[in-house]
């Protein structure tokens, strides 16, 4: 339950949570309903017409809410109210000394009347007219439901009405008396029974109130005990109801109509109840046996267990009643019938009479273990659900694709992989039968089959970037590793060896030794199909990198990156590579050419602009690539969608808060890389935040070829005393227009100062030029507006800090 209170704390804002514990301190959480794996609560909102309903389900750390949000208030306000209640020793809130709505039903001699009640704390007082005069009361659906039937008063409410209140009250588990005694209301309908007697030397069929009712309200309302019900006819038309109530008669030369067809078809609607032993008393006597009746259906293994007569069978049991096939009809030998029943409850432990289908493993774990014991007659076989001896096969095979492997298993590595993890003991054949899972491979080696599946295409086949656990699962099966992975070795082996690389031809710079070995790095993983995310401390000079990587990949290439640093690209391109023609895609004049090497733009524009979507690129570099962190986000799916052979990241910070931020980067990288979300969850996040360190050692050691981070320290003999970073910024629309109202006033009055010599008042203007460019809270007056300027310099200063660096800043506008 902690786990879903902080997964749905993380996912509201502050303000969504403080609201949430508002709507718990006020006592507006009711209970709504609860099974073995989902718990329903019912919040009431000030406001709303009716409480939502929300749902949670603590086994899978997940919920909804009827408000169709994920992330919602009333969510919040459930799991804290939830929460609180269990350490209070509760089962779920009670909603204590808050208003609630109670049905008290009362007996009158036109059958039951209806009264509403509010109850708070002892108190309680009648409620009269619609709810929707009503405040502060916690108004669910169901109770609106019931409000409509109750407009025209509780005095002769139709049968349909009562039905009504009976379904809304049991789905909302409202609170009901009867004449001051609680009651429990259920939907199940309770219809009458058919009674099979003798009537002299004929039998009599007629309809029969059930034995379980204790009391017949008008209206169509009944009661069990405790319990309501809505009462039914089962189904019948009017005129069968009218003849079975005046009883039926069957003659003895029509016992055959009777028992073969009459009662079957009535069992159909209504329960058929057997009152005599004369049915039938002149057929031949022969014992009863067994005989079972499989079908492969595919998916699932279709099996009746039937107690017959004869052989050829002339008559078969189905339920209470004997169902003739044919020819004489044999006396029931009802004895030898109970011992075949115990001798299949304890055998093939199916129930008698009827098809029941058993689906995947259960109907090969029927034909495995239960089958084999049951001594009568087999019709059909069991199909694709026979037992095979032998362990499933996995192995790694060559194949078309990028690593020249694939997973190979006789049966879907999926399936065996779910039948591990949900601890079942049989996984399906590709070719049939069912065999055991290799269970003791699994609990070792199972997380390098999940990192493979995930990453694996359509066909089976495995990218690069799976080749590190591919060897370990080589390894694992006893197999030599494949040729294919010889040729990405240096990957398997953490990148000890990466070929030598020269500087691009016409580079204007000389490369510090860490830079040589990013650029290296970062050249490597393009030619392999692999991606990578650069990590480097601010100032070690990434995007001079990038760009010489750039260069040996060969373009077009894009480069997208927040709109601060897009000058910054196209100065380190004309300063250090002179010859490649850089065109930055910003600005409503924007115009993409198509002959540039290097193509810069801004994740805005990636968001919005499709022709960045429709273009074939050969690299793509995300500069600040921690804006798709949010695997969810607009600008995550565009990054996800663009066209690219390579894919690299720059960040001084790949992960700010939660893991998920590195595997929405990887992602984006190789996709499949870190396979599904919810994989990654249960695999590295989960048990990473629950402190497993086994996880945590595994999840370095998957990225740890894919991720490149230098520290300032670790390269300080290679640095310049000093590393000077310029910032530039463009104004936000809130301070462009502080900025611009400035200057029109003093291009106003410039031109007449100076023309008047007035020249330290002009200067002046000029002063507060430079104010509102740096920020407007320098400007004479009480102004608001933020500065773009502070923005960025508070951002940069955060990951300087962060990194254990110092920083002296220079401003000019």
């Amino acid at each position: 339950m902690k786990a879903l209170m902080e997964r749905i704390r993380s996912s509201l804002s502050e303000r969504a949570w403080s609201a949430g514990v508002r709507l718990a301190r006020q006592n507006r959480v009711l209970p709504a309903g609860e099974d073995a794996d989902e718990v329903r609560l019912s919040v009431s909102v000030p406001g709303r017409e009716a409480a939502v309903t929300v749902f949670l389900w603590p086994q899978e750390v997940d919920w909804g809410c009827e408000c169709g949000h994920e992330a919602c208030v009333h969510a919040g306000a459930a799991i804290l109210a939830l929460v609180q209640a269990q350490k209070r020793g509760e089962e779920a809130p009670t909603g204590s000394g808050a208003p609630r709505l109670r049905y008290a039903l009362v007996r009158a001699a036109g059958g039951l009347r209806v009264r509403r009640e509010v109850v708070r704390g002892e108190e309680t007082n009648p409620l009269s007219g619609p709810l929707a005069g009503v405040s502060g009361l916690h108004v669910r659906p169901q109770d609106l439901e019931v409000d409509q039937v109750l407009q025209l008063g509780d005095g002769n409410i139709p049968g349909v009405g009562w039905k009504r209140m009976l379904m809304a009250w049991a789905d909302a588990g409202a609170e009901i008396t009867l004449d001051g005694e609680p009651m429990r209301v259920s939907d199940r309908a309770i219809a009458p029974v058919a009674v099979v007697a003798d009537d002299g030397d004929g039998f009599r069929v007629s309809l029969h109130r059930s034995t379980e009712i204790d009391e017949v309200f008008p209206g169509g309302v009944v009661r069990l005990c405790d319990t309501l019900h809505p009462g039914s006819d089962g189904g019948l038309v009017p005129h069968q109801r009218k003849t079975l109530v005046g009883g039926l008669r069957f003659a003895p030369e029509e016992v055959g109509q009777l028992v073969a067809e009459f009662i079957p078809q009535l069992e159909s609607m209504i329960d058929v109840r057997i009152h005599t032993h004369r049915l039938p008393d002149d057929v031949q006597r022969i014992p009863p046996h067994a005989e079972v009746w499989l079908e492969d259906g595919g998916g699932s293994l279709r099996v009746r267990i039937g107690i017959v007569y004869g052989d050829p069978a002339i008559a078969r049991v189905e339920g209470a009643s004997l169902v003739l096939l044919g020819g004489q009809v044999p006396v029931r030998d009802l004895a030898a019938e109970r011992k075949l029943r115990e001798e299949l409850d304890r055998v093939l432990r199916l129930p008698v009479g009827r098809e029941v289908t058993l689906e995947g493993e259960e109907g090969a774990l029927f034909a495995r273990n239960r089958l084999p014991h049951f001594n009568g007659s087999i019709t059909g076989s069991v199909g694709r659900f026979r037992p095979v001896d032998r362990e499933a096969v996995l192995s790694l095979d060559p194949a078309e694709g990028s690593l020249g492997l694939r997973i190979h298993c006789d049966a879907e590595p999926e399936d065996l992989l779910a039948a591990f993890r949900e601890n079942r003991s049989l996984v399906r054949l590709r070719d049939g039968g069912w065999a055991p899972i290799p269970r003791a491979l699994l609990e070792r080696h199972g997380h390098l089959l999940a990192d493979l599946l995930g990453a694996a295409g359509s066909d089976g086949s495995l990218p690069a970037h799976a080749a590190g656990p591919a060897a370990d699962l080589s390894d694992a099966l006893g197999q030599a590793r494949p040729d294919a992975l010889q040729q990405l070795r240096v990957l398997v082996e953490g990148f000890e060896g990466i070929p030598d690389v020269p500087p691009p031809s016409g580079l204007k710079a000389t490369l510090r030794p860490y830079q040589a070995e990013g650029i290296r790095w970062m050249s490597w993983l393009g030619k392999n199909g692999l991606g990578g995310i650069l990590a480097d401390d601010m100032g070690l000079g990434k995007t001079l990198q990038a760009l010489c990587a750039l260069e040996h990949l060969g373009g077009p290439s894009l480069v997208v990156a927040p709109t601060s640093v897009l000058r910054a690209w196209e100065g380190e391109a004309a300063r250090f590579l002179p010859h490649v023609k850089v065109c930055i895609y910003h600005g409503a004049q924007r115009t993409l050419d198509e002959s540039a090497d290097l193509v810069v733009t801004t994740y805005a524009l990636l968001r919005q602009d499709a022709v960045l979507q429709e273009r074939d690129w050969n690299c793509v570099v995300l500069d600040e690539s921690q804006a798709i962190k949010n695997p969810d986000s607009q600008t995550a799916r565009a990054a996800r969608g663009l066209k690219a052979n390579h894919r690299f990241a720059l960040t001084g910070t790949p992960v700010e808060n939660r893991l998920e931020e590195l595997q929405s980067q990887l992602d984006f990288l190789m996709p499949g890389f870190l396979g599904t979300r919810k994989a990654f969850q249960e695999r590295y996040a989960r048990p990473i935040e629950q402190g497993d360190k086994e996880a945590a050692e595994a999840l370095r050691r998957r990225v740890r070829p894919f991720v490149l981070r230098r520290l300032k320290s670790e390269v300080a003999r290679d640095l310049p005393p000093r590393t000077e970073v310029v910032l530039r910024c463009e104004l936000p629309p809130d301070q462009r227009a502080v900025y611009e109202t400035v200057r029109v006033a003093a291009r106003e009055k410039a031109r007449e100062l100076v023309e008047g010599h007035r020249t330290l008042e002009a200067l002046e203007h000029l002063l507060r030029l430079r104010q509102a460019a740096c920020h407007p809270a320098l400007l004479p007056g009480d102004r608001t507006e933020a500065s773009g300027k502070m923005a960025l310099l508070m951002e940069k200063l955060i990951e300087v800090v962060s990194e254990g660096h110092r920083a002296l800043v220079f401003s000019q506008w």
